[in-house]
């Protein structure tokens, strides 16, 4: 079981939530992939056309020795997992969670175990507890973190296009630092980095192609 305030989960699953492949007819890319590292909390999502990974860890809390927090211990001492959830449960749990900005740190538990993700936080809040079905682990989710790290040579390029829509979406993204584009070819996928927790990327348009 991790701790995790209620804004960063909200925050992260609305993230890439955007980038989600829209129908289930592909249902391996129809879902947000949750993964806990030991440390950090990462959630991914593409659409092959894109990718998102939007991530948290328990050190970006800028005031953790303020007094409503001395006694929350953010993180957890999890092992390593993943859990994938639907495109629909995923939005469920931004819908059922969400507050108000001035109560994001409002903690919240996130918990894996026997195919089952729950997601508790104090009754005063008017919400015990969100249980999700997660049985397909074996789903073919693609390595979203390890492609984007093993694409990262940057490359001189004169000029790019992009499908304006999709590259519309990365500005649903939480706006915590400036929106950095870097190029890798002009025909490979272009990240975009928001802040020091979010990165994605895109493809470019091939010659021809108008959207």
């Amino acid at each position: 079981m991790i701790t995790i305030p209620t804004g960063d989960l909200t925050g992260v699953l609305g993230d890439v939530i955007p980038f989600v492949f829209p129908d289930d007819d592909l249902p391996d890319l129809h879902c947000v992939r949750l993964e806990w590292d030991g440390t950090m909390l990462h959630a991914l999502s593409t659409d092959r056309f894109r990718m998102a990974v939007s991530s948290w860890h328990p050190d970006d809390e800028p005031d953790a020795d303020v007094q409503d927090d001395m006694f929350v211990r953010w993180g957890g001492a999890d092992d390593p997992w993943t859990a994938t959830l639907t495109l629909e449960d995923a939005k469920e749990l931004v819908k059922v969670f969400k507050l108000p900005p001035k109560k994001q740190r409002v903690p919240l538990t996130l918990d894996f175990a026997n195919e089952q993700v729950t997601v508790r936080r104090d009754r005063d809040t008017g919400y015990t507890a969100v249980r999700l079905d997660v049985p397909d682990q074996l789903a073919q989710f693609p390595d979203i973190r390890k492609l984007l790290a093993d694409s990262d040579r940057l490359k001189p390029i004169t000029g790019l296009m992009f499908n304006a829509k999709f590259l519309a979406d990365f500005g649903k993204v939480r706006p915590r630092a400036p929106m950095q584009l870097s190029f890798t070819g002009s025909t490979a996928i272009t990240h975009v980095g928001i802040g020091k927790r979010f990165l994605g990327a895109i493809m470019p348009l091939r010659e021809g192609e108008t959207s």
